[in-house]
């Protein structure tokens, strides 16, 4: 095959350019004279270099305006950013008659990827499963961490993946035949390429699970592709010299899933992942291969990449973007282009922080009112299911409980909410009256009515020159 019969790409935000430099190291040293594309989604100034090998992309270069983009960097975090963008690089390359093999940042390659592309161009999309072999059945594994510690409970590989994608999109092979695939892929991830797997949302990943039944496509079950630790349930890496295998086949890359360079020892520090994975002390095959791939990354400069802030994290003036934040204005984004509102208001775009973070505070027209309830209130309340779940009618009749419950909330720490965005706390309710307190003010204003009484009475009044003589007298 051509070194040219196919081009390999990769998306990588600012903090994951040295990940990125070592997949393109890693790709060009098993296909001299192939082509590689690194899109960097959140430099906006060209600062960011990958490699000279690599064509080094921005949005602009693959269709993407600043408009469109910066509608995205405030709808989305950085990393549901840099997913949607994988369905934009490919597509664009695609479009110009390319047959792509789509791989993650954090992938290692080790042997030729050629077959994936071969394979791409005959049926249009090639999608790796998680694993290639079953898991044990869910009981043997612990409960996810969200729920009561309970067997009924148990979480495992198998629920993640129906959970968060029935395909990992670390490795994806398009051909031109495909574009269909990728046109109904890039029109779901423009606006809901979210991570929130409670709603079937899994980033871009999750969406694949449906491409089966509407594309024609390959599902590659070829040993030793899109290795990662979900392969290693039943067996290990190993090692022919210093050539990786999986079982007997060739190792033909690599993905280090939520693996940490500066961590080489655990392959993730994830919790649900540590529970369902293997520890690396019982696969040293594959300790091997990480121990490895950490001083390539850390090499290609990573804690100088960890550093990095991208424009997309904060303002102008340095304030934190933060979830509510995105959640409020996505709402309104959709709200706009299905016309039912106006275009909010954007800070990458027009440079107002001062405006938008007005507006952040403002309720919209149906939560205004008696009681009323900002967007970034209502972000954070459409966000979090357990919220919405407590206070079902906000903005409405919850509304006033709602407002009255967060500053105790963001208090005792069940949310991060600046301080900026949180309602007066409500006054304190007078304490409950003690009873038996009660009982005797009632009684101490029975008995002085008797003494007013006597003292209005006749008796008092020819008594008093007595009385006053007695005085005399003590004194």
């Amino acid at each position: 095959m051509a070194p040219d019969d196919f081009v390999a790409c990769t998306v990588a935000t600012r903090r994951f350019v040295a990940q990125a430099r070592v997949l393109a190291d890693s790709f060009l040293a098993h296909h001299p004279g192939g082509r590689f594309a690194v899109l960097v989604p959140d430099d906006p100034h060209g600062e960011v270099s990958v490699d000279p090998r690599v064509a080094v992309l921005r949005p602009d270069d693959v269709g993407v305006d600043d408009p469109e983009l910066h509608r995205m960097a405030l709808h989305y975090t950085v990393k549901e950013l840099a997913c949607a963008m994988k369905v934009v690089l490919a597509r664009h390359l695609v479009g110009q008659g390319e047959t792509v093999v789509l791989l993650d940042g954090d992938v290692c390659v080790y042997d030729d990827l050629g077959a994936v592309a071969q394979a791409a161009r005959e049926t249009g999309v090639v999608l790796c499963g998680h694993s290639p072999t079953a898991f044990p059945t869910p009981d043997r594994y612990p409960p996810n961490p969200t729920y009561a510690p309970r067997m009924r409970n148990a979480y495992g590989p198998e629920q993640m993946t129906m959970q968060n994608g029935t395909f990992n999109t670390g490795v994806v092979g398009v051909a031109p035949r495909g574009a269909d695939f990728l046109d109904w892929w890039h029109a779901r991830v423009a606006r809901y390429c979210l991570s929130d797997p409670n709603r079937g949302l899994f980033q871009e990943q999750g969406w694949t699970a449906l491409a089966p039944t509407l594309f024609d496509c390959r599902i590659w079950r070829e040993p030793g592709w899109n290795v990662s630790p979900f392969h290693l349930h039943d067996g290990d890496v190993s090692w022919a010299g210093d050539r990786p295998l999986a079982g007997s086949a060739p190792l033909r890359c690599f993905h280090f899933i939520t693996f940490d360079p500066r961590r080489p020892a655990q392959f993730t520090s994830v919790d649900h992942l540590v529970g369902v994975w293997p520890r690396m002390a019982q696969r040293p095959g594959a300790a091997r291969l990480c121990a490895q791939y950490a001083e390539r990354v850390l090499a290609a400069g990573h804690e100088a990449a960890q550093a990095e802030v991208s424009p997309y994290e904060r303002l102008a003036d340095g304030t934190l973007v933060d979830d509510n934040m995105r959640a409020a204005y996505g709402e309104a984004l959709l709200q706009h282009e299905a016309g039912r509102g106006p275009q909010p208001p954007n800070p990458f775009h027009d440079g107002d922080v001062e405006g938008w973070l007005r507006w952040l505070g403002e309720p919209p027209e149906e939560a205004a009112g008696e009681r009323p309830v900002s967007r970034y209130l209502l972000g954070l309340h459409g966000r979090l299911q357990w919220v919405y779940g407590a206070f079902r009618e906000v903005p409405g009749r919850d509304a006033g409980a709602f407002l009255d419950w967060l500053p105790a909330a963001a208090r005792d720490g069940r949310l991060d909410v600046p301080a900026r965005w949180l309602p007066p706390e409500p006054a304190p309710a007078p304490p409950e009256p003690d009873p038996a307190l009660l009982e005797l003010q009632a009684e101490y204003r029975e008995l002085l009515r008797t003494v007013q009484s006597y003292r209005a009475s006749r008796s008092w009044r020819l008594t008093a020159p007595l009385r006053r003589l007695g005085a005399l007298r003590r004194r």
